[in-house]
């Protein structure tokens, strides 16, 4: 299996499923930069593999996108960042109608917004070298309406699959590959908001008997990225263990 390209980006690179995707690109041979708000969790790995490097930047930020990353080619774009709240200030649930818009424009910002402003920010350069390899990360919830998450976030991860099939047909004539992969309940950072037996519940319900955890998406990212997925363009790849098996 072989990579094409030299640079990675990986936004969100210093959460869970970030971190062990820039440590097999890295490995890989590739020269990784790790985007992130907070960059001390990617500052261990950046110390132990010269190829890693990490980049503060506020992704819920069009200005903060624009200015930080508009130096910063990659060969490969891996759209990770995510953020899923679902407890307001005062501990209750966020339901539809007890959302804000602030809210809802926040998980927007970062969930959606990003994704379009990093990837207009590298296609210039993919497409000059008629070469470029986009991964969206978006969630089976966009597939099934969630597990433990609110509106906000099943449709921000909605969005990003219509993304990928729109901007896959856009690009793919110059040489520029777009895929998204839908993890199922990842036991990662963003699982941990909720009490660790409400993700154990959800074992039963998983043909594979367990939860997933970072190798498992950053395996398929590596995948989606090889010349082994060079006929692949537009389409999500279900990894979830069994969980979610409908089209």
């Amino acid at each position: 299996m072989e990579i094409g390209g030299t640079n990675v980006m990986i936004t969100g690179g210093c959460g869970g499923i970030g971190l062990e995707m820039g440590r097999l690109f890295a490995e890989a041979g590739k020269d990784v930069v790790l985007v992130d708000a907070k960059i001390e969790s990617g500052a261990a790995l950046a110390r132990d593999n010269a190829r890693v490097r990490c980049v503060q930047c506020d992704l819920s930020s069009a200005s903060d996108i624009e200015w930080v990353l508009k130096d910063e080619p990659a060969d490969i774009l891996i759209n990770n960042v995510g953020i899923s709240p679902k407890f307001d200030d005062a501990g209750n649930r966020v339901r539809t109608w007890t959302m804000t818009l602030d809210q809802w424009n926040a998980v927007m910002a970062t969930n959606v917004t990003s994704f379009f402003l990093c990837t207009r920010l590298c296609l210039p350069h993919m497409m000059e070298r008629k070469f470029g390899r986009i991964v969206n990360i978006a969630s089976y919830a966009a597939r099934t309406g969630g597990y433990q998450a609110a509106v906000h976030y099943t449709t921000s991860k909605a969005a990003i699959l219509g993304f990928t099939k729109s901007l896959a047909r856009e690009v793919a004539p110059y040489g520029v590959r777009v895929n998204a992969i839908n993890p199922g309940r990842i036991e990662s950072p963003m699982t941990r908001d909720v009490p660790k037996e409400v993700s154990e519940a959800i074992i039963p319900q998983i043909p594979a008997g367990r939860l997933g955890v970072p190798r498992d998406i950053a395996n398929v990212a590596l995948f989606l990225c090889s010349d082994f997925a060079d006929y692949m363009t537009g389409t999500a790849v279900e990894v979830n263990g069994g969980l979610y098996v409908g089209p």
